[in-house]
């Protein structure tokens, strides 16, 4: 990972999420569990999908989704119980079938990056279960994000995975 954006950078970004860590989150460490933080993050990339127009509607109704094919996290610094954190959605790329997004999870409390969640996920036909085009609705969408999100700074990716083409 390059350059980490700083908080005023990622609050650039809407908070899709805000929360606090409480004691039902906290792990034998007493601060916020790996499961948590991990439902944290997914939850927001899903509350932006849905925003997107593919939540369970579009699954039920459509008979399309995505499936996640890549994840990677980097936990940056612990939230411990009574800690505020907001999740920060960026879209980052996509292909025909594959979106690639990264969630940005600032800890409110003490003003800084505390973990960085990067996903790829591939559009899906729910009969088939094999990977298809997204709708023309959908993928102008998802470029109306892309264009959005688009910050005058890096997102904080791996470098190991993204969207592949060919």
């Amino acid at each position: 990972m390059k350059a980490l954006p700083t908080p005023d950078q990622v609050r650039q970004l809407p908070a899709v999420r805000t929360s606090v860590v409480g004691e039902d989150a906290l792990d034998e460490n007493d601060h916020m569990t790996i499961g948590r933080y991990f439902e944290e993050l997914a939850r927001a990339l899903w509350d932006r999908t849905i925003a997107l127009g593919m939540g369970q509607e579009y699954i039920d109704g459509r008979g399309l989704s995505t499936f996640t094919a890549e994840q990677h996290l980097t936990y940056l610094g612990e939230l411990r119980r009574g800690d505020e954190f907001s999740l920060h959605v960026r879209m980052v790329e996509r292909s025909e079938k594959v979106l690639h997004a990264v969630v940005m999870m600032l800890d409110a409390t003490r003003d800084r990056l505390a973990c960085v969640f990067e996903s790829t996920a591939v559009h899906v036909d729910m009969t088939s279960r094999r990977p298809t085009p997204f709708p023309d609705d959908i993928a102008a969408a998802l470029d109306a994000a892309l264009t959005a999100d688009a910050v005058d700074w890096p997102a904080p990716l791996c470098g190991a995975m993204g969207v592949r083409r060919g």
